[in-house]
């Protein structure tokens, strides 16, 4: 439930091995038919004289930074390890230019860094090799530098400036090495020496609920049924993903009003029964928030990661500023209207219940 990795990113170096333990984990291979609906452009001037590098560009956080920036006429580079896969496909499609290659490539990061302007960092944690994510967040904040970048946005996760507050914070967990791995990133950021720099501490997406986020709610997509450790009370601090594209877009057009900025980003604070009623009454299904009782989040969580991070979601809703948030000036979007967006890929998660 935390948002800690972009769903269709190829340039993860992680093996079966690293997510073998995890069976909640997506498939490697899964790609949804249908691709996220692209921004329409946007209303201001085209900025032809900027060039974003976007990491993870055909993944969730990171495709929709892309969408937005191409959509605005601004050039997008990337890397991209699988160019012959549908999401690389489509954002080549759109004008994004796409370098073979990961992170660990250094030709490749250089020549997808080549005339950078500004960078986006969104990066996934590594199940088992926990450095990895700052290893790699380093490289690329190096090789933007090297490429004279003069604003780096960093997208980050909700809670990731104070996790020590949150009431089922447990410094051995799993959650927390993602959360303070994020937290040194953000260090990382703030002190590299960019001329501008953002940080984006988007909340739970509105994308977690349908494919190929939701895969790793098993019950979810295949039974209606969403089994959690969140409380009835819980109100979760929930974001469409196209909202940080937007965001992203924003601070770009205007890097000395979002220079040194570290915004939490949420449009709407919903319980789990709010975002299963939705998305029953927009899909016509049987589709129902079960809870866990303490009991049983104490008997799995150890072997479900993800399930323990949302004890630790339990009350994120501190981290919330949903009017402060808006005051930048950010059209947000709803979850109904994220619904309405992506029907088609609604309906390829939900179409089968009864």
């Amino acid at each position: 439930m935390f948002n800690i990795w972009d769903s269709d990113d190829h340039l993860s170096h992680h093996n079966s091995t690293s997510q073998s333990n995890l069976t909640t984990c997506l498939p490697s291979d899964f790609t949804p038919n249908h691709q996220p609906t692209q921004p329409q452009p946007h209303p201001h001037p085209p900025m032809p004289q900027y060039t974003i590098f976007v990491s993870g560009a055909t993944g969730t956080v990171g495709g929709s930074v892309a969408r937005n920036l191409l959509a605005a006429g601004v050039a997008v580079h990337a890397l991209d390890r699988d160019p012959s896969s549908p999401a690389a496909k489509a954002l080549s499609s759109l004008g994004a230019s796409l370098t073979l290659g990961g992170y660990v490539d250094e030709g490749a990061l250089e020549k997808a860094m080549s005339g950078v302007t500004g960078a986006f960092l969104n990066l996934m944690p590594d199940f088992v090799d926990h450095d990895w994510e700052l290893r790699t967040a380093k490289r690329i904040m190096a090789a933007a530098k090297e490429a004279g970048a003069t604003h780096f946005i960093y997208s980050s996760s909700f809670s990731v400036d104070a996790p020590q507050k949150l009431e089922y914070w447990d410094p051995e967990s799993f959650t927390a090495t993602v959360l303070l791995s994020k937290q040194a990133i953000e260090n990382e950021v703030r002190n590299a020496g960019f001329e501008h720099w953002t940080i984006l501490r988007p909340g739970n997406f509105t994308a977690n609920y349908i494919l190929p986020l939701a895969a790793v709610f098993p019950d979810l997509a295949n039974k209606g049924r969403f089994i959690t450790a969140l409380k009835p009370e819980t109100k979760l601090p929930t974001v469409d993903p196209n909202d940080i594209g937007q965001f992203a877009l924003a601070a770009y057009r205007d890097p000395d009003k979002f220079h040194a900025q570290e915004i939490s980003l949420a449009s709407e604070l919903l319980t789990a029964d709010e975002i299963t009623e939705k998305l029953a009454r927009f899909t016509g299904k049987d589709i129902k928030a079960v809870y866990l009782s303490n009991e049983e989040v104490e008997a799995q969580k150890g072997g479900n990661p993800f399930l323990a991070g949302q004890l630790a979601m339990r009350d994120m809703e501190q981290f919330a500023d949903i009017e402060g948030t808006r005051s930048w000036g950010v059209a947000f979007g709803t979850f109904d209207e994220y619904l309405k967006r992506e029907k088609d890929r609604v309906t390829e998660t939900y179409g089968h219940l009864a």
